[in-house]
């Protein structure tokens, strides 16, 4: 999807109809995580989960106004209700649904593969043969939703555990610098940060698992503060665009 400045959006969004004029904004909020999210120069939002999303709220004439904050912010803000605004693209968790309401989803992942050290050639290709390896180390991101069936495997493993509070790219150069050796990730984000040309061959590769089922959906997180009729508007127009 081609870039679309932040600002425009709200004019776009406000102009389209009449009807727009009673509506309060609607404060999006976006964190960068490409390929899904992506923040560019000049508040130029894309990506996979942005790209559906401003469809619909451009046909349900509903304005909005986009605001990047971290992500932990956005979760701290949705547990307060502290005004009417929605997060983009995020997993449906059951703890989550307490505080959030969802839209329907907005885009869904490929499944999650391993990116693995290169120091292990011959590493097994299947999730219970890497996880039940005592000499391994599996890099873990804190805060992070891995989904019901890898939180299963993990809850067994014999590997170690390590635990970061850095960004992607950080996790993938603590791998390429052999501080651990395994780290999960959803396919296509994987093969962006692999694709920038940042890490060398040698350093890094990625393991498929045919047991793997496919990822999960992303999707609006909205403040109690939102009405229903909202969500109910924005999710007949993504039905009609997927």
């Amino acid at each position: 999807m081609k870039g679309l400045s932040l600002g425009a959006f709200v004019l776009s969004g406000m102009g389209a109809t009449a009807a727009c004029a009673a509506d309060t904004v609607l404060e999006l909020h976006i964190v960068h995580r490409p390929p899904y999210l992506v923040v560019g120069p000049n508040l130029q939002v894309s990506g996979s989960s942005v790209g559906p999303t401003v469809r619909a709220f451009e046909k349900a004439h509903i304005p909005v106004k986009w605001r990047e904050i971290p992500a932990l912010r956005q979760l701290a803000l949705l547990r307060k209700n502290s005004g009417k605004f929605c997060s983009v693209g995020w997993y449906k968790t059951p703890e989550r649904e307490k505080f959030a309401k969802y839209s329907n989803p907005v885009s869904q992942d490929g499944p999650w593969v391993a990116v693995v050290s290169s120091r292990f050639p011959r590493i097994a290709a299947t999730v219970d043969g890497i996880l039940s390896d005592a000499k391994l180390t599996v890099l873990m991101k804190d805060g992070f939703v891995y989904g019901t069936y890898l939180d299963k495997k993990f809850s067994t493993m014999k590997a170690a555990r390590m635990a970061s509070a850095g960004d992607m790219p950080q996790l993938f150069n603590m791998i390429a610098a052999g501080r651990a050796d395994v780290l999960f990730a959803p396919k296509e984000e994987a093969e962006y940060y692999l694709a920038l040309g940042i890490f060398r061959t040698e350093q890094l590769r990625v393991v498929t698992f045919k047991e793997m089922p496919q990822g999960y959906y992303r999707h609006l997180m909205c403040s109690q503060q939102v009405e229903d009729s909202e969500i109910a508007r924005f999710n007949a127009a993504l039905a009609r665009h997927p």
